[in-house]
């Protein structure tokens, strides 16, 4: 198994390297996994530090008011 997550982390890294930011649905489609699973592949790397995960959002979407600071 250590084999397996070896080959992901580094086709996921080299995929981000290769094309900048992607959407979790962008990477699946790239490395033919969902985006559920390249969603979870994605956060067990930014929990190892190897990946860092960003949201930008318009300030005018509805759920941006209630996490807007004070």
């Amino acid at each position: 198994m250590n084999g397996w997550w070896s080959d992901l982390d580094r086709e996921i890294r080299e995929c981000l390297d290769r094309h900048g930011a992607m959407t979790p649905g962008e990477i699946g489609d790239k490395l033919g996994v969902s985006e559920k699973a390249a969603a979870s592949l994605l956060s067990m790397l930014a929990s190892e530090g190897k990946v860092r995960i960003a949201l930008v959002e318009s300030p005018e979407a509805p759920e941006a008011e209630a996490r807007r600071p004070l």
